[in-house]
């Protein structure tokens, strides 16, 4: 089934962000320590093992506006029989309301839904709970506050490049949380910076993406490098773990929707910019 455990879930996409760099819209490389890897697909389903994404989800499925507490994201993993990698007891509130005006017309190409406000305890700089490649490669820092705007995008049919090969993927139901306030930001680790040299980057996230590809169920983190790098990364929610191989149909899923997490259009806010010390 699924499993809740510390820094509310919309955090972890942040982990995320793994190494494409480049546009996002050709192939991006394929990676570690050791060499080229295989590249991997998320696994099939729709199970969502960490209990806050498991709840996030399931609000946004139903339409349901409203505000919740730690202790109702705890009482929705109990009853699911879910744990969490996030100390559920340092969330404050989440709340899901109806966008306002502004935010409609900011959006061109996609439906507002919602508005989403997650409020902590305090601003949070924690090791990133989630390993790649059996490193873990830095800390998660998010403010206490964040706000994020809910946009359904559709259902895009995307060319992409696989080599020398042109090939085009579908995905459907695709939803785009753009940060609209606050920061979700992974600072690499300076060890394993040294190791893997440029192929790793901090990463402002300025966005998280959710969507179908077939039967797979596609977590996305859609962030910024320290001098305007594109980097992206995906997350398998059915085995709880990131993927450590950058796939080309998603960094073309990844370019495709920073037409509507762009800073230079006041689509979300100036990276690394306002952070709390």
């Amino acid at each position: 089934m699924n499993r809740l455990r510390p820094v509310p879930a919309v955090v972890v996409l942040v982990a995320v962000w793994l190494v494409a760099g480049g546009t996002g819209s050709g192939r991006a490389d394929t990676w570690s320590e050791f060499g080229p890897v295989r590249e991997e697909a998320p696994a099939a389903g729709d199970e969502v093992r960490e209990a806050f994404f498991a709840f996030l989800l399931d609000r946004s499925a139903a339409g349901q506006d409203g505000r919740w507490t730690g202790a109702d994201v705890e009482e929705f993993a109990a009853g699911a029989g879910l744990e969490s990698r996030f100390p559920l007891d340092l969330l404050v509130s989440v709340t899901r309301r109806p966008p306002g005006a502004a935010e409609v017309a900011r959006y061109r190409g996609a439906k507002v839904l919602a508005h989403w406000d997650l409020e902590l305890t305090q601003a949070l700089d924690r090791p990133m709970p989630y390993d790649i490649l059996g490193y873990h490669p830095g800390s998660l820092r998010t403010s206490r506050r964040l706000e994020l705007v809910e946009l359904a995008a559709g259902d895009p049919e995307l060319r992409f490049k696989d080599g020398k090969r042109s090939r085009t993927v579908r995905f459907r139901d695709v939803r785009v949380f753009a940060v609209v306030k606050g920061y979700l930001v992974l600072d690499a680790d300076g060890f394993v910076d040294a190791l893997l040299g440029s192929a790793l980057d901090d990463a402002w996230t300025v966005g998280l993406v959710t969507g179908w590809e077939g039967d797979r169920r596609i977590g996305l983190g859609v962030s910024l490098g320290r001098k305007g790098r594109r980097i992206y990364g995906e997350f398998d929610f059915v085995t709880d773990r990131v993927l450590p191989h950058g796939r080309p149909a998603v960094s073309a899923l990844s370019a495709w929707c920073r037409q509507w997490l762009d800073p230079d259009r006041g689509q979300t806010p100036p990276p690394w910019q306002g952070m709390e010390d």
